[in-house]
This record gives C-alpha cells, structure tokens and sequence, in this order.
C-alpha cells in the first residue's frame, strides 16, 4: 500500500527575523490549509494512506477533521510518535520512522531548517521540500493540491524515479574525519559564544561561509556568494572569508534586509573537497541556525559532498505524469472499453 508522510512543524516560519526584518509570518491556519488540499489531492490521485507527524499544536488533527468527510479512498492518520517535545527533535524522530517504514515520499513543510533535521532522518527516501519558512532556499515554492497530485503519481508508479527525485548536494561538518552533523544549503561561522537567537541575521558578525547553492535569485546567506559569484556553476559551492579585501558585496540576507558584506576571500568549494576550521570564540550554523560552539582546538572541517538527500522535484513529476496519462482514461464505449495504466 502506498503511504505518504508529511512533516510539518508549528514553529517554521515564525522566527526571529519577523521582528529584525519583514518575513512574512507563515500562520499554523494557513499551513493546516496547505494540507488539506494536499490530501484531497492524493485522495484524488491513488493515495491510499498518509501519516502526519504530531505536533504540540494539532496542525495534523485539525486538518484531517476539516478534510476527512470529503475523502474517497484515503486513509489519513497522525503518526505514532510517543513523545511530542516540540523541537526539532520530533522532525528527526518522525523522519526515522517514515523511513524505516518504507513511505513512498514525504512532504516537508518548513524553511532550509526543518528540511536540513528531515534528511538527517530520512536518508534516501525521497524528500518533497515545500516552503513554509523564511529562507527557503532548498524548499519548493509550490501550491499544495500540485503537492498532492506529485505525491501521488511518484507513489502510485506513473513516474519512475530517474525522472523525478535527483540527489542534492550537501556539507559535513567532520571532526578528525567522523560526521557530527550537516547542512544542505550553508555552514557559517558566526563571531560569538552561544546560540542566542539562533537565526543568523547580522552579517557583522560572520566570519565565513561554505554555500551549496549560492544564488541570486534567493534570499538569505546564500545570496551573498550568488551576488558575488554569479557565474558559479551547479555541482561546486563556495567558501567565502569576511574581513578587509577587494570587494564589497551587497545582498538580501533576509527579507527587505539588504546588508553590505566585505569580502576577504572567495574560493571555488567543489564536491569532495574539505576545509578545515580554524576559528576561536565561534557558533557553527547550519543552514542559517546557530547550532553549536567548537571547542578550543577542536578538530572540525567542512567538507562538501555529493550525497545529499534525494528529492522530488514537483514540476518534473507532474510534467512527466502528464506525458506518462496520469490523471487519464478512455471513456468507455461498446467497442473501446478501458483505461490507461502506468508506463515504467
């Protein structure tokens, strides 16, 4: 039977940078929104179940209630979780659990962030990123029944997986050659002792960063090596050292905060490389989060890698299912009964 997950978590899309920039707050009503057409659509499309990772909130309870007496076929449940802490915890937890249980796909609701704790869990089962947060670099902008209808065709096997989930890039933190934790989109080094506020929002305070995608077309950290570097191109990153040097860069680090960042250094980071970190009185963030202080002397480097997680990529999948006859039948006649079928 195919079953879906979806991860969604109360706290994206509410974070501090509502209060030192204009982010737009992503309300729990609209995301309870986004899953109900989500759901009428996988209804729609074959889905026969979808679990939902509980929250302190009840986004998932109170979207199957608004929903459930309009589903056909759909089996739609909270996921077993025993513990609800509210943190990110629960995203991780419930991505091991959809993984082990061999879900189809699922649906990540959230910024770079969450979807950064949502691989960690889900290693190679295939990740549908769907914008929620602020910096939504590594997530999908995409409407939720159009959500929906690609679950569906991926699961129910109208389009095989090389035409639809390809594998992102990412980068390691290692220390003395272990991996101790990841991030998709950028690792930075931030002046400073404690995680704080945790978003990472004044670019006075940056020592370095390593980009995956540095693009300037996003908005965040990222944007600051796509304007510096706009040639770059895909499968290398960067890494980018701040202080006194030839340019001056100015990007949109946040929404409507756009901030001038000088430029020490910047270096073409391709796959398989690594550095190694030689800073003192630092926070580590991954993927615009402070998450943790090193030690003094502590043995770290960023090393970038190919094998990221894999993700479904919304457009191609519906593209693909369209051309395949998803969504298609042959109306039935005296002389020409049937129906399309999936094509492998």
């Amino acid at each position: 039977m195919t079953t879906v997950g979806i991860i969604v978590h109360s706290s994206s899309g509410k974070d501090i940078r509502r209060l030192v920039a204009s982010g737009t707050v992503v309300t729990n009503q609209e995301k309870i929104n986004a899953i109900t057409r989500m759901l009428l659509a996988m209804d729609a499309g074959g889905v026969r179940a979808v679990e939902i990772m509980p929250d302190s909130t009840g986004i998932g309870r109170r979207a199957i209630t608004e929903v459930e007496s309009e589903l056909d076929q759909l089996e739609v449940g909270i996921l077993d979780l025993s513990l609800v802490t509210g943190t990110a915890d629960d995203t991780l937890r419930a991505a091991r659990r959809m993984h082990e249980r061999h879900f189809s796909s699922v649906i990540v609701m959230g910024g770079d962030g969450t979807c950064r704790v949502a691989s960690k869990g889900l290693v190679d089962t295939p990740l549908i990123p769907i914008s929620t947060g602020t910096n939504n670099v590594f997530p999908q902008q995409a409407e939720g029944t159009l959500v929906g209808l690609a679950a569906a065709a991926f699961g129910t096997g109208w389009v095989p997986v090389q035409d639809c989930v390809v594998q992102a890039p990412r980068l390691e933190i290692r220390r003395s050659g272990e991996l101790v934790d990841v991030a998709l989109v950028d690792v930075v080094i931030v002046d400073g002792n404690d995680t704080a506020a945790r978003a990472v929002w004044d670019p006075s305070l940056i020592r370095a960063l390593f980009l995956t995608s540095p693009r300037s077309t996003s908005i965040g950290l990222s944007a600051i090596g796509g304007w510096l570097h706009p040639e770059q191109h895909d499968g290398h990153g960067l890494h980018i050292r701040t202080g006194p040097g030839e340019f001056r860069v100015v990007a949109p680090i946040a929404p409507g905060l756009i901030r001038e960042v000088p430029i020490a250094s910047c270096e073409v980071f391709a796959p398989g490389s690594s550095v190694e970190l030689d800073y003192d009185n630092v926070v580590i963030a991954l993927d615009g989060e402070r998450e943790f202080t090193p030690g003094r002397g502590e043995p770290l480097s960023v090393h970038y890698s190919r094998h990221g997680p894999a993700v479904l990529d919304v457009d191609s999948t519906l593209e693909r299912a369209a051309v395949n006859g998803f969504l298609r039948t042959r109306q039935a006649s005296a002389t020409e009964p049937g129906h399309a079928s999936p094509e492998g």
